[in-house]
């Protein structure tokens, strides 16, 4: 209790565990004056102290025994070692009489019972908070569920070396307990052989069933054999669930890892696929409408006639503007794709007016009826990537109008809370989506016709923005009818 007791709190237990040591000896009518009382009684701190000071680094508070190398270097340097230092004291114990053999005795009996509590309590024990001893939890445990089971299983496993005890004397066949140990360790690992170890010890050397201890009932050389025998089947039986722990701990990482490299390998070869696929368009894109101006300058050239100049300069301005607007797409997939997302305040009827202010230079902008029904009229998010997002579907929204005389118009937008989502909704009344496309219409660089006046880019940039926001976007659409683009994004926004 001195080792565990200074691991948790540290040098200042050393008094307590030589007060300890003095009442135990009184107790005990240990003969001699004072003196020879506080040199015996001196044992106590010195083992604690040489355990601290040996091995106080190997023992990490949430961990325990991290893996085999701590386990092995404690086991020696924090139970061995410190035994050896009481055999100085055991030495001059005056039963003892300078017997090397009964010396050797005790060193193993004092190192079976500290090994086979120090180290499961040490594991698998811990003060809630530095110093604290009325609250202790426990490390390295599984689930509840698991917890309940390890329960009922260690039970099994005590009343197997219970009923075992009656049947075969430990004291000559300790190895076949020692197999039992192996064989538990092997198939649980490291904490159920601990947790067994400390049964074992309770059963054969606490147990008034067998009194292992009484030199009365057996040699002082058998019960060194037998003590031996403990201490390796103790030893051996840890080392191997230690080893098994490790195993599977290892094992279960390198899945881990392995599943992170193959996702991280898919979402390559995607990217690989999706910048194939960018560069391909990206250019078909921008040349086609540099070759169109190319061709409208030479024709402009051979022109006399300055109404047709005029009409070429028109056409000409269409195809940069074009060109200009794929380019603001591109630049928004790329900064939105590397942005770090920033969360703030954002007035939606201030806000949209802002992105309307950009969309009314589009072709009949001035012919479309607004409405806005803002239930939620403040909203917490990223300014940039939602602005992305609305900008292109309203924009879709516009350039996707019906385009006959009788049609009347209409975008309406509209925002809610929906069991802790915000909600933003644009509905229109153009011309739908045809339900073969609607599938596609998120991929890059798709384009329902090849008359679309867009770059495919609008509504893949909008859905990967949402993804940064960690919201979707559900479509509702009939075609010829119209479609409704809703917008789902957690209140909490906490990114």
């Amino acid at each position: 209790m001195g080792i565990i007791l200074v691991h948790w709190l540290g040098l200042r237990v050393l008094p307590l565990t030589f007060v300890n040591s003095l009442f135990t000896l009184y107790l005990w009518h240990v003969s001699g004056g004072w003196l020879r009382y506080a040199f015996l009684a001196s044992h106590e701190p010195a083992i604690a102290l040489a355990s601290w000071l040996l091995s106080r680094h190997l023992i990490q508070r949430e961990q325990g025994f991290s893996g085999i190398s701590a386990f092995i270097q404690f086991t020696f340097l924090g139970l061995a070692l410190p035994d050896t230092v009481n055999c100085f004291y055991t030495y001059h114990y005056s039963f003892v009489d300078g017997d090397w053999t009964k010396i050797t005795l005790l060193w193993l009996a004092d190192f079976i019972t500290m090994f086979c509590i120090g180290i499961p309590v040490l594991h698998l024990l811990k003060p809630s908070r530095q110093g604290n001893l009325i609250s202790l939890f426990f490390i390295n445990l599984p689930p509840k569920q698991a917890v309940r089971q390890m329960g009922r299983e260690l039970l099994v496993v005590l009343v197997f070396f219970l009923t075992l005890n009656f049947i075969i004397d430990f004291r000559e066949y300790w190895f076949v307990y020692g197999i039992c140990a192996t064989v538990i360790a092997v198939a649980r690992g490291f904490e159920f052989a601990v947790l067994t170890n400390f049964i074992l010890f309770s059963l054969s050397y606490l147990s008034p069933l067998i009194l292992l201890a009484s030199p009365s009932n057996t040699g002082t050389s058998q019960m060194l054999n037998v003590h031996l025998g403990m201490a390796a089947m103790f030893i051996v039986s840890a080392l191997i669930g230690r080893v098994v722990s490790d195993f599977r701990k290892n094992e279960v990482e390198l899945t881990d890892q392995k599943r992170k490299l193959e996702s991280a390998n898919e979402l390559l070869n995607k990217t690989n696929r999706e910048l194939d696929r960018f560069v391909y368009s990206v250019s078909h894109d921008i040349s086609a409408p540099l070759k169109s101006i190319k061709g409208l300058v030479s024709l402009s050239r051979l022109e006399n006639d300055p109404t047709a100049s005029r009409l070429y300069m028109d056409k000409i301005d269409t195809s940069v503007h074009k060109l200009e607007r794929f380019v603001e797409e591109v630049l928004d997939h790329s900064r939105s794709s590397r942005k770090e997302v920033t969360i703030e305040s954002i007035r939606l009827e201030s806000f949209v007016a802002e992105i309307l202010e950009n969309l009314k230079y589009l072709e009949n902008f001035d012919h479309i009826n607004f409405s806005f029904d803002f239930r939620k009229g403040e909203i917490f998010s990223d300014r940039f990537l939602l602005k992305v997002v609305l900008s292109n579907l309203l924009s879709n929204a516009v350039k996707y109008q019906k385009r006959y005389q009788d049609h009347r118009p209409e975008i309406k937008l509209g925002s809610s809370v929906i069991r802790g989502h915000h909600e933003i909704e644009i509905a229109d009344n153009g011309e739908g989506i045809p339900d073969d496309h609607k599938a596609k219409i998120f991929d890059m660089f798709y384009r329902g016709t090849t008359s679309s006046p867009g770059s495919g880019l609008g509504l893949y940039i909008a859905r990967e923005a949402m993804e940064r926001l960690k919201g979707t976007i559900k479509v509702d659409t009939v075609y010829g009818k119209g479609s409704t683009f809703t917008l789902v994004f957690p209140m909490d926004q906490s990114i």
